[in-house]
């Protein structure tokens, strides 16, 4: 007798629920065929690679499901809406933990595949090795790409033979490999020294080293301060807030050729407020941002 009152729309609205059941970044339709898209969302659950906390293979998931992941809006300014891009959410990238340099390959050959397709690949970690298989893709459909990196730490350790891979090592191998454009790219500017110059010189150092060259950019959440972001695994006090690395974003990427993005290390077991995977959301908003006022620019 129940079923007189569900209307016909309240059951193909139900049906539609079912039919599109898993969580994706800001709602956005979840497949695997890329079709005129703009930006695509792509997942490595890997943190075989850490080597401090363990958890960050949880990040994906973690930001999936955190407040604000369930819609795209500008919310320093709520009247820009997102709409002139087309984006979709392509899951996870199946990874074999336990195995570097087979998940490796399989990262490398998922954002191919994104790029082959003319879209922009925008990928969360994750610990922060699996932007070494980004950069092989980028520099095989490039050549070698500029880097803007936002992190603690700079990634670039020398264990030698004993350990060539792990999350400190990812930019020394791209150096050695030759698919990095070391002259266009920035990472050091200290903490210290970037409190002292502020926001405003420091996105006009990042704008004068990169140029008109292509772009990677690639963000461990450890660049904020730990109160911004405990769920990581090698949390550093003296860092930055949300409002400061949104404020980079915005103004120091903006008009660069940028080609993709990630977002890293992100340990819900270490955070049970989600503060850190909220503040990675807002941060992914402001990376959509950017290809949305570059594809208004460009037409």
């Amino acid at each position: 007798m129940f079923d007189k009152i569900i209307s016909e729309e309240t059951r193909n609205n139900i049906a539609k629920r079912r039919e599109n059941n898993i969580k994706t970044l800001f709602g956005l339709p979840y497949k695997q065929d890329i079709d005129g898209e703009d930006f695509v969302v792509l997942g490595v659950p890997y943190d075989t690679s850490v080597t401090n906390r363990t958890g960050c293979r949880f990040g994906p998931r973690a930001i999936r499901n955190a407040y604000g992941a369930g819609r795209l809006s500008y919310e320093q300014d709520n009247s820009y809406k997102v709409a002139n891009l087309k984006g979709m959410d392509m899951g996870d990238i199946g990874v074999v933990l336990g195995y570097v340099e087979e998940t490796m390959e399989l990262i490398r050959e998922s954002v191919r595949k994104v790029l082959d397709a003319g879209a922009v690949p925008i990928v969360l970690g994750g610990d922060h090795l699996i932007a070494y298989a980004e950069l092989k893709a980028y520099s095989e459909k490039y050549g070698k790409v500029a880097m803007v990196h936002f992190d603690t730490h700079e990634d670039t350790w020398d264990y030698g033979d004993r350990i060539k891979y792990n999350h400190g090592t990812p930019f020394r191998n791209a150096i050695e490999d030759d698919i990095l454009d070391t002259e266009h790219s920035i990472q050091v500017i200290t903490a210290r020294e970037l409190h002292k110059i502020g926001i405003k010189e420091t996105c006009r150092r990042i704008k004068e080293q990169v140029g008109d060259a292509k772009v990677f950019i690639t963000f461990d959440i450890d660049f904020l301060d730990p109160v911004y972001a405990p769920g990581t695994g090698t949390p550093m006090p003296g860092g930055f807030s949300t409002y400061e690395a949104c404020e980079i974003i915005r103004n120091g990427l903006a008009g660069l050729d940028i080609v993709g993005f990630d977002l890293v290390e992100v340990m819900e077991n270490y955070d049970p407020a989600g503060i850190t995977a909220i503040n990675a959301v807002a941060i992914l908003k402001q990376f959509v941002i950017l290809l949305s006022k570059k594809k208004a620019e460009q037409e």
